[in-house]
């Protein structure tokens, strides 16, 4: 009567392919686990508010700066239409804009024509109030200028306007176009434009989307979320063999306890 023998893998196989796949997951592994930790505290550290600024990963991204750029001068001050922001010199006013209409200097303060709103600024850039059509802002603006008193003036769809002291009321303005000084498109100097294109890129990849991207393997490209999951899978094998080595072990200890025990002089 012969008996079959089945063929086991060898433990030592086992033991091999353990020690070399840890060694050759390590890093993929600690990756694994330092962007998930840092994704379960993104709240605490707002990694969804801020942003990454480091030009070499901008630039894999393909984050490009806009290639156009629209300026008014109100007074010292600045105006610049980078892209779809809004800059007073190089901070970033609130919103988003498609067309920037001129800018004026009053004694008191800053006035913006974006699109079809008027924003009044301090001078030193604080928002005051933005004003659109429902509270009388003129449709259809063209131009925005001052007249020989130094008070602001619109041009609408139709005809020019000028607004009371407080931005309240609008009358038709019966004066001529040559009277008024209107504000005109000023080159933005190319250091400025360096520093809004640095500021600009620095605003468009979050620090959590970063994290996201590295943790799925997507940072890498398509072939990088195939490495990830290989990755998880090299994870789930030294958590199966390494548990298998211990309980071979564990018998191996406790066979060799039991053998000593039978060949104990009694």
């Amino acid at each position: 009567m012969t008996r079959k023998h089945h063929r086991r893998l060898p433990l030592r196989s086992i033991y091999v392919w353990h020690r070399y796949l840890g060694v050759s997951a390590a890093l993929l592994v600690m990756l694994l686990a330092v962007t998930g930790v840092l994704l379960n505290h993104t709240e605490r550290f707002r990694f969804d508010q801020r942003h990454v600024k480091t030009e070499w990963i901008l630039d894999w991204y393909g984050v490009e700066a806009p290639d156009r750029a629209t300026s008014f001068r109100a007074g010292e001050r600045l105006l610049t239409l980078f892209g779809r922001r809004l800059y007073l010199d190089t901070r970033a006013l609130e919103g988003e804009y498609e067309r920037l209409i001129g800018a004026l200097s009053l004694p008191d303060m800053l006035v913006v024509a974006a699109d079809q709103t008027l924003l009044l600024l301090t001078p030193g850039g604080e928002l005051i109030e933005r004003l659109e059509g429902s509270q009388g802002v003129p449709t259809g603006m063209k131009r925005i200028g001052t007249d020989a008193d130094g008070r602001p003036v619109v041009e609408g769809s139709h005809a020019l306007y000028r607004p009371d002291a407080d931005f309240l009321g609008w009358q038709y303005w019966k004066g001529a176009d040559e009277e008024v000084r209107w504000s005109e498109p000023a080159p933005p100097p190319e250091a400025l434009l360096d520093k809004l294109a640095r500021q600009f890129r620095g605003q468009v990849v979050p620090v959590e989307r970063l994290l996201l991207d590295l943790h799925s393997g997507r940072f890498f490209g398509s072939f990088g979320v195939y490495v990830m999951d290989a990755a998880a899978l090299v994870l789930l094998f030294l958590a199966l063999s390494g548990s298998f080595l211990w309980w071979q072990q564990g018998r191996k200890r406790r066979a060799h306890r039991r053998a000593r025990k039978n060949t104990a002089p009694h």
